[in-house]
């Protein structure tokens, strides 16, 4: 696919929210994401709680087909695979909500882009994705985009190279 280069990932504004519902709500994002609510309250943030995560819509050719957001893993609470992590360890979700866009390559475009967005905004140590083990999908595409597998931990991360070096 020649225009990936034709991949931006914008902050999500509030006229998003029903696209990024009707994203959550199908089946083959439900698998992999869960409760669809929960990640809406999280994105509305009506009481605030939620201001350390960063929410962008990914588009394609100028049209919105996807979501994917960051946050500081120190800023998440305790009880997570994560709660070991340096400080300076950011983490990210990411979705493509359009099917017929699956296995197209925009998956890992979208990853390079996260990635390069984070690293140029928040000068990560590392960046950690925690995708379920059978989303095959999308673990090949953090690999594809240099993450490595802790077996301690069962993240997925990206070492970030000293920024000064």
């Amino acid at each position: 696919m020649d225009e990936l280069n034709n991949i931006y990932l914008r902050k999500m504004s509030s006229n998003d929210i029903s696209l990024v519902k009707e994203w959550l709500n199908k089946a083959y994002i439900k698998k992999w994401f869960g409760d669809p609510q929960e990640w809406l309250n999280e994105i509305k943030n009506d009481d605030g709680r939620y201001s350390w995560i960063v929410h962008h819509i990914v588009e394609y050719n100028q049209v919105p087909i996807g979501f994917c957001q960051y946050y500081d893993i120190g800023k998440t609470g305790v009880g997570y695979a994560w709660d070991n992590e340096p400080c300076g360890t950011y983490g990210i979700d990411y979705l493509i909500g359009d099917e017929q866009l699956l296995g197209k390559g925009i998956g890992n475009k979208l990853i390079k882009e996260l990635n390069k967005l984070v690293i140029d905004n928040e000068k990560p140590v590392q960046l950690i994705a925690d995708p379920i083990k059978e989303n095959i999908a999308s673990i090949r595409v953090l690999v594809n985009n240099g993450y490595e597998f802790d077996k301690v931990t069962g993240l997925y991360k990206l070492i970030v190279k000293n920024q000064l070096e």
